[in-house]
């Protein structure tokens, strides 16, 4: 999963077992994560059987849920998803935009791993056929640039030297899907939350600044 400072994986246990109490107590079934960011939570709660909602106004948010949240793993055609990784994992880079911005301006990725995101973010949009399975593949290139980046998961910050991790060449993986259903919402949360369906639990963990 995605390393980002003030990420909820310690907390993640903690966090299930008081849904858990209520859904002994309430016989509660759905949830709304409502500032989702990485889905950790979210995925946590599908995992334990929850009918979720994750909601998010960041678009990486919204990829990470529909994969996460939305997606069903029982129904996910999951050897399509492996021969397709397979051929992004085969492209040879180019440069472009990510290339250019977070490798020659900062240091985000090596030059050789930049080139191969901008290589496979071209190719998804053309190989995708529907909008899941484009954030599918699009998690697998988030997940893959998580494991050779040079930062700290703090946004908009990079290390002087290079993270060890960054000599290590991109490599796509199929994440690793949930069964069940849940849905995946990109919107602002008060307005979010003014018209949608009543839930039985809710999980609010706003931003902090």
């Amino acid at each position: 999963m995605i390393k980002y400072i003030g990420s909820k994986r310690t907390l993640v246990p903690r966090i299930v077992a008081l849904a858990r109490a209520v859904r002994a107590a309430t016989g509660a079934r759905t949830v709304a994560d409502l500032f989702t960011g990485t889905t950790r939570v979210a995925q946590a709660l599908k995992s334990a059987g929850f009918a979720v909602t994750a909601n998010d106004l960041a678009s990486y948010s919204e990829v990470l849920a529909m994969t996460y949240v939305a997606c069903d793993a029982a129904t996910a055609d999951v050897a399509r998803l492996a021969a397709l990784v397979q051929e992004l994992n085969a492209l040879p880079g180019i440069d472009g935009y990510v290339t250019r911005t977070f490798c020659e301006e900062a240091r985000y990725f090596q030059p050789m791993n930049g080139r191969r995101i901008d290589a496979i973010r071209v190719a998804i949009d053309a190989l995708a056929r529907d909008p899941m399975e484009h954030a599918v593949l699009l998690t697998s290139l988030l997940e893959a640039a998580d494991r050779v980046d040079s930062t700290t998961g703090v946004q908009m910050a990079y290390l002087k030297q290079w993270a060890a991790r960054s000599f290590n060449p991109l490599v796509l993986r199929v994440p690793a899907l949930l069964p069940g259903r849940g849905t995946a919402v990109c919107d602002d949360a008060n307005a979010l939350a003014a018209r949608m369906a009543e839930v039985d639990v809710a999980y609010l963990d706003p931003p902090y600044n």
